[in-house]
């Protein structure tokens, strides 16, 4: 009962995945690259390499890739084939 996804993603620099929120719980580990992450109503911060974020579940934020990023999202899902 992990419910937990996870994966690798690219993102270009100047790429930026519009405001969105997530239903549940997510982090973010910046493997390469930098991050500049903005929750709603708050200064943006930057997340270097080896650096990581976390985002509690219904928080809205927008991410933008400030140099050729990497990164390992680790996210729990409530999805039933994720069910042991």
């Amino acid at each position: 009962n992990y419910n937990v996804e996870s994966g690798l993603y690219r993102m270009p620099e100047g790429m930026t995945i519009p405001s969105h929120h997530h239903a549940h719980w997510c982090q973010v580990f910046v493997v390469r690259g930098t991050m500049e992450v903005q929750a709603d109503g708050e200064e943006p911060h930057l997340i270097a390499a080896g650096g990581y974020y976390f985002v509690e579940p219904g928080d809205t934020h927008r991410e933008t890739a400030v140099e050729d990023s990497l990164l390992l999202v680790i996210c729990e899902e409530e999805r039933q084939e994720f069910r042991r």
